[in-house]
C-alpha cells in the first residue's frame, strides 16, 4: 500500500469523503498512514488506515504522500512530543513565532541540538525549533496495533542522556500519571489529541504514550486480545473499565470506557465534562458497568 505522513497538527478522519460526514477519529502530526485508495491528482480525499488499523477519509491538503523508500521521521532522528503541546518555533527563542503546535504523541524529525533547543524538520519540509522539555528521543521497530514498543533517551538540557525503557513494574504508575496530565481536556467525539478527546481516544492516547497501541473504539478495546477479564473487586491502576449504556448511534454494546486510577476511582472523558475522575460507586456508572479488563504481556 502507498504511504503518507500527516503534515498538520491534528487531522480529522471522516466516515465519508466529505467534510460534513461524521468524524470517526483523528490522526496527528508526523504519523504514517497507509493509503487504502489509489491517489488521483483530481481527488481531495483519500481513505487511509492508521497504526491502530482504523480507517477513515482525510483531506489531501493535510497529508503528504511518501516515496517508496521514504520515511518520516528517519529512524536515527525520531523524537516524540511528550508535552501536552509543543510549540515548533521559527527560531530557538521562546519569544519567536511558532510554525505549528505539535500535540502529545506527535513524531518529529530532529536534526541537531543547540543548548536547550532541538532543530527539527517538519513533515512538510519546513524547519523549526522545539524546547528540550517537550520531546524525547525515540526509536520504534514496529508501529502496528498491539506491538508498539517505545524505547529512547531521557534528554537533560539537550546535553546528557541516559537509556530509557518503560519498566514493567512502573507501567501502572506511568498510565495513571499520563492520564492525570490530561485532566480538564474537553470532550470531543472522535477526538484523539489533547485538543479534545472522546472516551476511547483518551484511554488509547494514555496507553500509546506508555508503550502499547490498543484499538480505537471502546467496543474494540473490550475485545482486545491482549487483555484479560478481571473482577471489579480486584481492580488495579491502569485497568480499563467498560460500560454499556446510553444512546450509541452505531448500536454497539460497549458504549463507554475509562481507566482505573485507584481502588475507588476511575478517570475518563465524558460528554459535557471532558477528562475527569469519577467514584467507582457513582450510581449511574455502577448501574451500567459492563466489566473490567487488564492488559497483559507488557
Amino acid at each position: 500500500m502507498p504511504r503518507a505522513v500527516v503534515t498538520h497538527n491534528v487531522v480529522k478522519m471522516h466516515a465519508q469523503p466529505n467534510g460534513e460526514s461524521e468524524q470517526v477519529s483523528q490522526t496527528i502530526l508526523g504519523h504514517t498512514l497507509l493509503v487504502s485508495t489509489p491517489p488521483a491528482p483530481d481527488e481531495n480525499w483519500l481513505k487511509v488506515q492508521t497504526d491502530d488499523n482504523y480507517s477513515g477519509w482525510v483531506h489531501t491538503k493535510q497529508i503528504r504522500l511518501l516515496g517508496e523508500d521514504e520515511q518520516y521521521p528517519t529512524p536515527a532522528h525520531t523524537h516524540r512530543v511528550n508535552a501536552l503541546w509543543a510549540f515548533v518555533r521559527e527560531k530557538p527563542d521562546i519569544h519567536s513565532a511558532h510554525l505549528t503546535i505539535a500535540p502529545m504523541g506527535a513524531w518529529l524529525e530532529g536534526q541537531e541540538w543547540h543548548g536547550d533547543w532541538l532543530h527539527v524538520r517538519l513533515p512538510d519540509g519546513r524547519e523549526g525549533w522545539v524546547s528540550v522539555q517537550d520531546v524525547t528521543s525515540q526509536w520504534v521497530t514496529v508501529t502496528r496495533i498491539g506491538s508498539l514498543r517505545v524505547e529512547g533517551m531521557v534528554i537533560s538540557r539537550g546535553e546528557s542522556t541516559e537509556r530509557y525503557v518503560v519498566p514493567r513494574a512502573g507501567w501502572q504508575n506511568a498510565l495513571v500519571y499520563t492520564a492525570r496530565r490530561l485532566l480538564g481536556v474537553p470532550y470531543l467525539w472522535g477526538g484523539s489529541s489533547p485538543f479534545g478527546l472522546d472516551c476511547s481516544g483518551f484511554v488509547q492516547l494514555v496507553y500509546r504514550m506508555c508503550g502499547l497501541v490498543i484499538p480505537r473504539d471502546a467496543d474494540l478495546q473490550a475485545e482486545f486480545g491482549r487483555t484479560i477479564e478481571v473482577s471489579p473487586s480486584d481492580v488495579q491502576p491502569g485497568d480499563l473499565i467498560f460500560f454499556a449504556g446510553g444512546n450509541d448511534p452505531h448500536r454497539r454494546t460497549v458504549t463507554h470506557v475509562g481507566m482505573i486510577v485507584d481502588g475507588e476511582h476511575f478517570i475518563h472523558s465524558s460528554g459535557g465534562v471532558g477528562v475527569n475522575i469519577t467514584p467507582l460507586d457513582e450510581p449511574y456508572y455502577r448501574s451500567i458497568l459492563w466489566g473490567v479488563r487488564r492488559a497483559t504481556d507488557v
